[in-house]
């Protein structure tokens, strides 16, 4: 039978798509300490079995979504760009002009 290399509790979040406080909440409540539960502990045995019986459905989901590539938007990115190089700021006030008397500041 081959060895079980077993992950430290943050490592065994990520493999099963989990929280780490549902983690530790699971593993408390099936009776383990959780004082020994901080996120660098190295996992028992007894520990990563149960959280492959309980969470291996979450695994696979995790797999198969991982393996779904989702096209990125060409066109989206080239109008973003075409804005940003199109950017010019403009000034909004009827009254403001370069060459208007009401642009300049008016002391009383």
């Amino acid at each position: 039978m081959s060895e079980l290399k077993l992950p430290r509790l943050l490592a065994a979040a990520k493999e099963f798509n989990i929280g780490q406080d549902t983690l530790v909440d699971f593993l408390a409540g099936k009776g383990f300490n959780r004082d020994e539960l901080k996120p660098t502990a190295k996992l028992s045995e007894g520990m990563y079995r149960a959280l492959q019986q309980e969470f291996q459905s979450d695994k696979a989901i995790k797999n198969k979504a991982d393996m779904i590539e989702i096209p990125k938007a060409q066109g989206e990115r080239k109008r973003r760009e075409e804005e940003e190089i199109n950017f010019m700021p403009a000034v909004y006030s009827p009254l403001y002009t370069p060459w208007s008397p009401f642009s300049m500041p008016f002391y009383i």
